[in-house]
């Protein structure tokens, strides 16, 4: 793949900063594309109300992973199946928009506000050869990714330091695929299966995340942070008497079969360091972390193609020694 890039910034026009650039893509693996891509930024500063406007555009252009493709698409692979359908793997090409604001409140606080917008063709993914370990990139028709992120922060006031954050994602993707190798039933089901949508891995709608700390004095802090996420979409082909066969009853509990995706997960952290020796030669700092201190049950995600359940660890504790010198 040869790439060419041409960039400029401009930050001396008042008010405004601009940045733009342009790129140049030559793609050759099974097929050979070129692309050309575009970004664009601009910022307004409005100095006397600590408030700055921004916005982005951005063309992307996506190869596909080069891990395997060539096992893919290798003349021996039909020896598999009967049946085999091979689509070649095109670069995904597309158009990311995003729009935010970013203000100071009380002269302590940040508040930053992000609204994106991307739309993307020939969708990349991954899938699974047969039930072996080997994956290779497939694509779909296109997909539609959208959402927020805010930010609310406390860089430093009377000793407190901490932030909130907020997120909210809708992803999909649309049938039918473009690209990819399929066997069997899988090859059937690629052909016949033209239209519809489904939700992608990351598609997780609500995501909390918090952490705080307090300097008690210049050689002793205390923390405490919590993640929450509402649950991710999964695919599994039997059903929920299927999965207790398999699965401990505590992982099912933690899934909703009806609606295709995990129960929402829950972990709160603390932490505690305290600085037991400082020279103008060296200082030892101990520091003692709890994670998931609610010793919750968190399925991260169930039936993953290639990893299965993903569990986060129980409550664990640790305990690091830290020197500088």
């Amino acid at each position: 793949m040869t790439t060419i890039r041409f960039g400029f910034n401009f930050s001396c026009l008042g008010k405004w900063t601009v940045s733009a650039g342009l790129r140049w893509d030559h793609y050759q693996l099974l097929v050979n594309q070129n692309a050309v891509s575009r970004r664009l930024g601009v910022a307004y500063s409005i100095p006397s109300l600590d408030l700055v406007f921004h916005g982005s555009y951005d063309r992307i252009f996506q190869t596909p992973e080069s891990e395997n493709l060539l096992i893919s698409s290798s003349p021996q692979i039909v020896s598999l199946s009967d049946e085999v359908l091979r689509l070649p793997v095109k670069p995904s090409h597309g158009n990311y928009f995003e729009v935010g604001a970013s203000k100071g409140l009380f002269g302590q606080l940040r508040f930053d506000l992000n609204f994106y917008d991307r739309r993307v063709n020939n969708f990349a993914d991954d899938d699974q050869l047969l039930s072996t370990a080997v994956s290779f990139p497939i694509a779909f028709d296109k997909a539609y990714i959208y959402g927020l992120e805010s930010k609310i922060e406390i860089p430093h006031w009377r000793g407190f330091s901490g932030f909130v954050s907020y997120s909210y994602m809708v992803a999909s993707a649309y049938l039918p695929v473009t690209g990819g190798l399929f066997l069997g039933d899988d090859a059937s089901s690629a052909l016949s299966n033209l239209t519809g949508r489904f939700w992608v891995s990351q598609d997780q709608r609500n995501t909390v995340r918090t952490r705080f700390r307090y300097d008690f004095t210049s050689r002793f802090w205390a923390g405490i942070g919590a993640e929450y996420g509402s649950g991710l979409p999964f695919e599994f082909t039997g059903d929920q008497t299927d999965a207790a066969a398999t699965y401990s009853q505590q992982v099912i509990d933690r899934v909703n079969f009806d609606k295709g995706r995990v129960r929402p997960n829950l972990s709160i952290d603390a932490s505690a360091a305290a600085t037991i020796y400082k020279s103008e030669k060296w200082n030892a700092r101990l520091q003692f972390d709890v994670e998931n201190l609610n010793n919750r049950l968190n399925v991260i995600d169930f039936g993953g193609l290639f990893s299965g359940n993903a569990i986060a660890p129980p409550r664990s504790y640790a305990v690091r020694l830290t020197t500088s010198f």
